[in-house]
């Protein structure tokens, strides 16, 4: 395999410029520690480790504990130092106009300890799914089944993300994208995040008994689907970082939430 062959072969981890410009700092350092790495590119723990993570074939670590490039790692770098790599001019417009509504950087920082970031986002899907529950006197046909109740409307709420997970599984695997299940998860739940722009206002007028009038309640409406476009854009963002996806099937995946959302609506109405 030529290098030609090798840079396309890997394309989507090295069209980042910030992974090229590691590689670039590792190689004429010859090996480098992380906390040097980081100061040097003026990055984040939980960003640098996320690039390092996907530049696991082309560095290693020597005895020191010291990033250096592999076999694999000096060869990509000595053809980056004639051409650097650049994504397609309309790739890199959608990329761009992803990362600057989905923060990029935060997914780069939750994915630096995905454990830990579990915890948290699982915790604050228990917040979103009480404040929805008691919020929403009738959020689904189950909830009327089992004679409704802030518990049940909180505990779909929290089911309900869990299927968004489960359907974004489902289509990766149908798909044969390969993708890391803990960042995925990290990515889907982070779509909870714009929600509470619309809940925080809501829950306020459902504590305080507030009556609201018509241009508040358009008002609230018109938020709530500003909110819905983000959580996809956030999505979006969460399943092409996590997985093999590009950006445009990444997007019509995350759709496809709106989509079944929708659908499950049209079912109950009926």
């Amino acid at each position: 395999m030529n290098s030609l062959d090798t840079i396309t072969e890997h394309m989507k981890e090295l069209s980042n410029p910030i992974r090229q410009g590691i590689l670039k700092i590792v190689s004429e350092q010859g090996s480098i520690s992380f906390t040097a790495l980081k100061d040097e590119l003026s990055l984040t723990d939980g960003s640098l480790y996320y690039h390092i993570k996907n530049l696991n074939k082309f560095l290693e670590k020597d005895e020191q504990n010291f990033y250096r490039l592999s076999d694999l790692g000096k060869e990509i770098t000595n053809v980056l130092k004639g051409s650097p790599i650049t994504e397609t001019e309309e790739k890199s417009k959608l990329t761009k106009i992803i990362e600057k509504i989905g923060l990029s950087q935060l997914f780069y920082y939750l994915f630096g300890d995905p454990t830990r970031s579990l915890i948290e986002i699982n915790l604050l899907l228990i917040v979103f799914a009480w404040i929805f529950g008691v919020s929403n006197e009738h959020f689904s046909s189950i909830e009327a089944i089992l004679t409704g109740g802030s518990i049940v409307n909180s505990l779909i709420s929290f089911a309900h993300w869990y299927l968004y997970l489960l359907i974004i599984f489902i289509l990766l695997k149908i798909l044969k994208k390969d993708f890391i299940f803990k960042e995925l998860w990290i990515g889907v739940f982070i779509g909870i995040i714009p929600y509470f722009f619309y809940m925080i206002p809501v829950v306020i007028i459902h504590f305080s008994a507030i009556i609201v009038p018509t241009w508040a309640s358009i008002l609230l409406n018109i938020v709530f689907v500003i909110c819905k476009i983000w959580s996809t854009l956030f999505v979006a963002q969460g399943i092409r970082l996590a997985s093999k996806c590009n950006e445009y099937q990444s997007l019509i995946i995350a759709c496809t939430l709106i989509f079944i959302d929708y659908l499950y609506l049209v079912i109950v109405m009926i």
